[in-house]
C-alpha cells in the first residue's frame, strides 16, 4: 500500500514537473520576439554583447527544448536521459535567478513569458522547487530501462517550432502585451495620463518665524497666508509616483517633438497605425502597404516608427516617433498594421498579411 503512495505521488510530481516545462515553453513558442528581448536583457548583463545577434535562435531553442522535455517527461519517454537534462538545465536556471535576484539585477525574469510576472526573488524559489522536483524524478529514474519512442520525441520538436515559425511569420497566437485586440486604448491611455495630472500638485513652502521650521501647504489653502508666524518661501510642485501605469511609456510625438498621444487616440473613426519597427522593407512588405494605402487612403494612416521614415511611398503619409520598446511591445511584425476604431484596438496584421 506504501509503494502505491509513493508511486502515485511520484507519478504527480512527474506530471507537475513535465506540465510546468510544456506551459513554460509555450508561452515562450507563442511570442519568439517576446522571448527574445528577454534573452537579450539577460546577455547585456552578463556581458555577452556578442551573443546578441543569436537573441532570436537562443528563444526559439530554449522554447523547443522545454516543451520537448516537458512533453518526454510526462509520457517517460528516454527517461533517464531526459531526466537528467531537466536536471541540469534547471540547477542552471536556480543558479542564474539566484544571480539575477542578487548581485546581477534583470528585474523580470521572462521564464513564462509575458503571460505571468514574477520578481526575482518569486523566480528563483520557483526554481528550487523545480530543482528538488528534478532530483526526486531524476532519482527515480536513473535506474529504469530506456522506453524509446521517436514518434514522441518528433511531436515534442515539432509542434514548438511550428508555433514559432507561424508566430514569426504572421503575429503571436496569444497577445499577451496590453496592445491585443479589443483593448480600448483610449478609455485607459487617457485614465493613465489623469491619474499622472492629478498625481502633481502646487505646494507652498513656508518658514515658522519662531522655530524656523518649513512646511508645505496646498496652494488653495488661504489660512497660511494669515497666520503671522509663517513667511512664505517659494512655491513647489510636488510629483507623487502613481503605481501599476502600464502605458506609462506610450507617448507619440510629431518631428517637431509635440506630444500628440492623447489628440491620435481621441480621433473618430478608423485610425491605421502602420508600426515599422525594421526599415528596411521587402517586396511583399511593399505590396502589403500599397494594398493598405487603397484600402483606408493615405489620410486615415498614420506611420509609427522609432525614426523617421524617409522612403519616396510614405510622402504624404503623417508620421509619428514612439520609444522602440513600447513599438516592438505594440507590434511584435518587423512592419504590422494595428487598426483603431474611436481609439479601440479593432485588429492587428503583419503586413504580409493584406
Amino acid at each position: 500500500m506504501g509503494l502505491n503512495f509513493a508511486n502515485v505521488g511520484l507519478t504527480a510530481l512527474r506530471w507537475a514537473l513535465g506540465y510546468t516545462f510544456i506551459f513554460s515553453g509555450v508561452v515562450k513558442c507563442v511570442d519568439p520576439v517576446g522571448t527574445a528581448i528577454f534573452v537579450e536583457k539577460y546577455l547585456a548583463t552578463y556581458s555577452l554583447e556578442a551573443l546578441l545577434p543569436l537573441s532570436l535562435t537562443i528563444a526559439i531553442v530554449l522554447s523547443v527544448v522545454e516543451f520537448a522535455l516537458g512533453c518526454l517527461i510526462t509520457d517517460r519517454v528516454f527517461s533517464r536521459v531526459v531526466s537528467t537534462i531537466t536536471l541540469s538545465l534547471v540547477a542552471l536556471f536556480t543558479v542564474v535567478t539566484l544571480l539575477s535576484a542578487t548581485i546581477l539585477p534583470i528585474g523580470e525574469c521572462g521564464c513564462f513569458g509575458n503571460a505571468i510576472e514574477l520578481t526575482p526573488w518569486q523566480t528563483f524559489f520557483k526554481n528550487v522547487v523545480l530543482l528538488v522536483m528534478a532530483f526526486v524524478v531524476w532519482r527515480s529514474e536513473r535506474s529504469e530501462e530506456l522506453k524509446i519512442n521517436y514518434l514522441s520525441l518528433i511531436f515534442a520538436v515539432a509542434v514548438p517550432l511550428i508555433i514559432n515559425i507561424y508566430a514569426l511569420r504572421h503575429l503571436p497566437i496569444i497577445d499577451f502585451m496590453p496592445y491585443d485586440e479589443g483593448r480600448n486604448l483610449r478609455e485607459e491611455v487617457l485614465r493613465e495620463r489623469a491619474e499622472e495630472r492629478d498625481a502633481v500638485r502646487s505646494m507652498l513652502k513656508f518658514r515658522s518665524v519662531t522655530t524656523n521650521e518649513e512646511q508645505l501647504f496646498d496652494s488653495t489653502d488661504s489660512a497660511c497666508w494669515m497666520d503671522e508666524d509663517l513667511e512664505f518661501v517659494e512655491a513647489v510642485t510636488i510629483s507623487e509616483e502613481v503605481a501599476d501605469l502600464t502605458y506609462n511609456d506610450f507617448y507619440l510625438y510629431t518631428s517637431e517633438g509635440e506630444d500628440v498621444t492623447e489628440s491620435l487616440l481621441q480621433r473618430s473613426g478608423r485610425v491605421v497605425l502602420l508600426c515599422i519597427n525594421d526599415g528596411e522593407i521587402s517586396g511583399a512588405q511593399m505590396r502589403g502597404i500599397e494594398q493598405l494605402r487603397k484600402c483606408y487612403g493615405d489620410e486615415n494612416i498614420v506611420i509609427l516608427s522609432a525614426s523617421k521614415v524617409d522612403a519616396e511611398w510614405c510622402c504624404g503619409i503623417e508620421q509619428m516617433s514612439i520609444d522602440a520598446m513600447t513599438l516592438r511591445s505594440m507590434m511584435r511584425a518587423d512592419i504590422g498594421v494595428v487598426v483603431l476604431s474611436d481609439g479601440v484596438i479593432e485588429s492587428k496584421a503583419n503586413i504580409r498579411d493584406l
